[in-house]
């Protein structure tokens, strides 16, 4: 009876050792995993990012993490010339689906950025065809710098003063050759301008025009000779 009870131990034992994870055995034995302690930020350009088993052959899918998950990596391995990572819960990650949390920071800043950018197109150009009235800061009838007032404090929360020479003094000179959607452009004079708008991309910018017109969408001039030739810009966003 003690021979068949101690039979029975010795199959248990070994079952149970057999019925630990691939990844486990790999992970203790394999003398290719460097030991660190480093915090990555899953990232796949907002889709979900997959993990593993393990990081080489015989890897097999262990699940998902939703991009810009942080986690901190306790094992790095090369593998065919590709990093992996390691997460907490001993799942492997492809080094090049993760960035720095100071990488990170910066493409959640841009996108943010961009959102911003594409509001402030928007609601400019829904104010197309109404009225210039000078003075007037909508929403129903603006000037030239009481459009980009209103804009821009609704798509972003910026205040702009209502004064086109004021407005020349927020955010940075920029190139008028090398703008991007939202761009303030100005007009006339360089160091006081008479006129300004908003770049809304393609070459195209929306402003308050006249009287005669109200607000419009023009195409920027790149004749020195032309009203609609800008003679700087400014990046506030």
């Amino acid at each position: 009876m003690k021979r068949k009870f101690s039979l029975v131990l010795l199959l248990l034992a070994a079952w149970l050792g057999g019925a630990q994870p691939a990844y486990a055995a790999t992970d203790s034995q394999d003398s290719n995993i460097t030991i660190v302690k480093k915090t990555r930020v899953a990232y796949n350009k907002g889709n979900k990012v997959n993990t593993w088993t393990t990081y080489g052959a015989g890897k097999k899918l262990a699940g998902q993490v939703k991009s810009g998950y942080k986690f901190m990596a306790t094992g790095q391995a090369q593998y065919k010339g590709r990093t992996w990572y390691r997460i907490k819960d001993n799942k492997w990650i492809l080094g090049t689906n993760t960035v720095t949390t100071k990488k990170y920071a910066s493409i959640k800043a841009a996108a943010a950025k961009k959102t911003k950018q594409n509001k402030v197109v928007k609601l400019a150009k829904a104010q197309v065809g109404k009225a210039y009235v000078w003075g007037a800061t909508g929403p129903y009838s603006f000037d030239c710098s009481g459009l980009t007032m209103y804009v821009y404090k609704k798509a972003t929360g910026l205040s702009l003063p209502h004064y086109s020479v004021s407005q020349l003094y927020y955010g940075k000179a920029v190139s008028t050759k090398k703008l991007v959607k939202g761009d303030l452009l100005f007009f006339g004079s360089k160091s006081a301008p008479s006129h300004v708008g908003v770049y809304v991309g393609g070459g195209k910018f929306v402003h308050a025009s006249s009287p005669t017109v109200g607000v419009i969408k023009s195409k920027v001039s790149t004749n020195r000779s032309s009203a609609f030739y800008p003679s700087s810009a400014r990046r506030v966003i």
